[in-house]
């Protein structure tokens, strides 16, 4: 009887090996297409020269579409809303900012077995950096 107790404890211990590379792959998804969604997002801001509101919001409905779980509360956006143009020379002038973060709430399989709550089972993914402006000056 003991050996069957200690096998049914070690499988249930075997399971979350699995379980834990499943939500692995979960979370790269997840991050590889905020990383995607942010990339065509920069790319259209260097193109207008700043991040319109047009951009601002179509990255906002981008977000929530790809991630379900996300509200508009969880998205932080601080980004460059002022024109730059490019310069002939490089120039920290034309440089469009942005900084982008979305919570990641699942980071273990099983955050109750190891004694931890929601709030300590997620992380913060962020996007930041600059692109250059392509538009030229006036």
């Amino acid at each position: 009887m003991k050996n069957f107790i200690t096998g049914a404890c070690i499988l249930v211990l075997l399971l979350i090996f699995p379980l834990q590379n499943a939500q692995d792959l979960i979370n790269q998804n997840r991050i590889n297409k905020f990383s995607t969604i942010v990339y065509f997002s920069t790319q259209t801001a260097r193109t207008d020269g700043y991040f319109k509101q047009t951009n601002i919001n179509k990255l906002k409905a981008d977000l929530i579409a790809a991630f379900p779980d996300l509200s508009e509360a969880d998205i932080y956006i601080n980004v460059t809303t002022t024109p730059k143009y490019r310069t002939d020379e490089f120039d920290s002038r034309e440089a469009i900012y942005y900084d982008i973060r979305i919570p990641v709430r699942k980071i273990l399989a099983a955050p109750r077995f190891f004694g931890l709550s929601d709030s300590e089972n997620q992380y913060i993914s962020r996007r930041s950096g600059f692109v250059l402006s392509e538009v030229p000056m006036p």
